[in-house]
C-alpha cells in the first residue's frame, strides 16, 4: 500500500469515527427514551425503529459533507451500490432488537470498502462508550488503545459467540453448538453481529459464528479481527443485499478446531 493511500484511509477512518460517535449520541439519547420509539417489523425477529432511519440519515448527510461522489449503501435505505463495490456501508443501529428491549448490546457500523473489501472501520457502542476502529495495514484499536485476539489454543478457554436468524437455516447454528459444547467449549449470544466481532478483536471472546448475514453487518468487524491478529472466512465478493452469506472469526490459536464447526 503506498503512502498516499495509507493516509487517504486514515483521513476516511479519523471521518468515520468522528460520524459513528455523533450518529451514537442521537441513537443513545432514543435508548433512553425508549417510550417514544416508533417500530415496524421487517420479518421475524427482525425490525426497524425510527431511529434506525434517523441515524442512517444522520451518517448519510455527514458523509455527503465530507465525500458528495461517494457511494453510500445502508441496511434500511439504498440496499445495494448504485455502481461498482466501493462504498460506504451503513448499518445504523446493529442490534434493533436489543435496543427496543432496553439491552446494551447494540451499536453503530460505519465501513469503507474498495471492491467489496473493507479497508475502514468503525464501530462505536454508545452504552459501553466504546470506539472501535481499523485500516487496512493499520491496526485495530478501542478508544485509541491497541488491541489484538486471544491468545487461546483450545476453544475450552473462553467463549464463542453464536447467533442465529430465519434467513441462516436456524438448524445451523444449533449443529453448531452442540458441537462445540461436545468438544468442551461454550458459546454465549451476543445479540449484534458487529459486536461479537468487536469482542474478538479485542480478545473477550475466542470466536464468533453468524450463519447468515448481511454486508452491513459483518465487513466492518471481519476487518477489526484481521487487523487485531485474527482469521475470519472470505470476504463476500459483492456488496449486493442478496448476499447473506455465514461469517465466522476467530484467535488464530483456535481456528482448526474451531472451523470444520462452521
Amino acid at each position: 500500500m503506498t503512502v498516499a493511500m495509507a493516509d487517504t484511509l486514515e483521513a476516511r477512518c479519523r471521518t468515520a469515527c468522528e460520524i459513528v460517535r455523533e450518529a451514537g449520541a442521537l441513537a443513545l439519547a432514543a435508548f433512553r427514551d425508549r417510550d417514544s420509539l416508533s417500530v415496524q417489523t421487517k420479518g421475524t425477529q427482525d425490525w426497524v425503529t425510527n431511529v434506525d432511519l434517523e441515524v442512517e440519515a444522520l451518517i448519510r448527510e455527514r458523509l455527503r459533507r465530507v465525500y458528495p461522489r461517494d457511494v453510500i449503501v445502508g441496511e434500511e435505505t439504498a440496499h445495494d451500490p448504485s455502481s461498482g463495490n466501493t462504498a460506504w456501508v451503513i448499518d445504523p443501529v446493529d442490534g434493533t432488537t436489543c435496543f427496543m428491549l432496553g439491552l446494551p448490546q447494540w451499536c453503530v457500523v460505519l465501513t469503507y470498502t474498495v471492491d467489496a473489501e473493507p479497508v475502514v472501520s468503525a464501530i462505536f457502542a454508545p452504552v459501553m462508550d466504546e470506539l472501535y476502529h481499523a485500516t487496512k495495514d493499520g491496526g485495530a484499536f478501542l478508544n485509541e488503545t491497541p488491541i489484538r485476539v486471544a491468545d487461546a489454543t483450545t476453544i475450552g478457554a473462553g467463549l464463542i459467540s453464536v447467533g442465529a436468524n430465519e434467513h441462516g437455516e436456524p438448524h445451523k447454528s444449533g449443529t453448531f453448538i452442540g458441537n462445540l459444547v461436545a468438544d468442551g467449549g461454550m458459546y454465549i449470544r451476543v445479540g449484534a453481529c458487529a459486536l461479537g466481532l468487536c469482542y474478538v478483536a479485542a480478545g473477550r471472546l475466542l470466536a464468533a459464528y453468524e450463519p447468515k448475514v448481511s454486508p452491513w453487518d459483518d465487513l466492518a468487524g471481519m476487518l477489526l479481527v484481521r487487523e487485531a491478529g485474527g482469521k475470519t472466512n472470505a470476504f463476500a465478493p459483492t456488496l449486493a443485499s442478496a448476499n447473506k452469506r455465514p461469517v465466522l472469526a476467530g484467535a488464530p490459536g483456535i481456528w482448526n478446531a474451531v472451523s470444520p464447526l462452521y
